[in-house]
């Protein structure tokens, strides 16, 4: 491998154990190339604007701003984004680390393998040139189901839907549900198909119901507002804004609030 095609990597970290340590293990892997470490502001912020970044790995609990501000200062700055690596010893910035877009997410101390896994996630996306979809480990195995199309059966996994919504094409259409998946295509459910018939098919453990008009995969709901009832679905589908109903909220605050 020449190096025009290695992954042009960088390591964001206060923490010079750390740093040595997470070298030491991207040193197994022939296809990175380290650009560099930077571990005050604004050496970080030098680094993250070289042009031929890719692969940035960074903490998240930085000295003057979190490395959450310090990405956000550097988006506005960069033509092309690099995908981040946000690792922490705290799992309670997981939700947010998503909701910032991170094509992925460690926790400290790495584990060889999960890196491994961070790396080829990468040299997928890479080589196809496309988003990969953040999938959270809790998809579990594949369930096929059968969905009812306006032309017959449509089978799949159902891990793959994000969310089903029920919208009018035109103004004098009949609502219809459509299935909108992780790759963003959408579904088309037969006319007359009721929320009932898709949770019935979904199974309720995994889908919720928001509103009339929604129903959500739980693999993909970072978060709801209690307060503006908004649910934020994970990146990359956080662009999709949904509201729960005051009704429904009830209901999942019901299930779901414990505390």
């Amino acid at each position: 491998m020449n190096g025009s095609d290695k992954i042009q990597t960088a390591i964001i970290d206060d923490d010079e154990e750390f740093v040595f340590a997470l070298k030491e293990h991207l040193g197994f892997f022939p296809e990175i190339q380290l650009q560099g470490c930077a571990s005050k502001y604004n050496q970080s912020k030098t680094l993250l604007l070289k042009e031929n970044l890719e692969l940035v790995f960074m903490d998240i609990e930085m000295p003057v701003k979190s490395g959450f501000e310090l990405l956000d200062e550097v988006r506005k700055l960069r033509k092309v984004m690099f995908s981040v690596v946000f690792y922490t010893a705290y799992d309670k910035y997981m939700i947010q680390g998503l909701r910032e877009s991170a094509f992925d997410y460690m926790l400290k101390p790495v584990k060889p393998e999960d890196l491994k896994q961070v790396i080829d996630r990468y040299k997928q996306k890479r080589k196809s040139d496309q988003p990969v979809n953040f999938a959270p480990a809790s998809q579990g195995i594949t369930e096929i189901i059968s969905l009812p199309t306006p032309i017959g059966l449509r089978f799949m996994d159902k891990n793959n839907i994000v969310l089903l919504q029920c919208i009018k094409e035109q103004t004098n259409d009949k609502p219809v549900w459509k299935a909108i998946l992780t790759d963003m295509g959408e579904v088309k459910l037969r006319t007359g198909t009721t929320a009932k018939d898709i949770l019935d098919l979904m199974g309720k453990t995994k889908f919720i119901q928001i509103n009339q008009s929604a129903i959500l995969n739980l693999n993909y709901l970072g978060s709801i507002e209690f307060k503006t009832r908004e649910c934020q679905l994970i990146p990359p589908f956080n662009g999709i804004k949904q509201v729960a109903s005051r009704s429904h909220l009830y209901e999942l605050r019901n299930k779901y609030d414990t505390l």
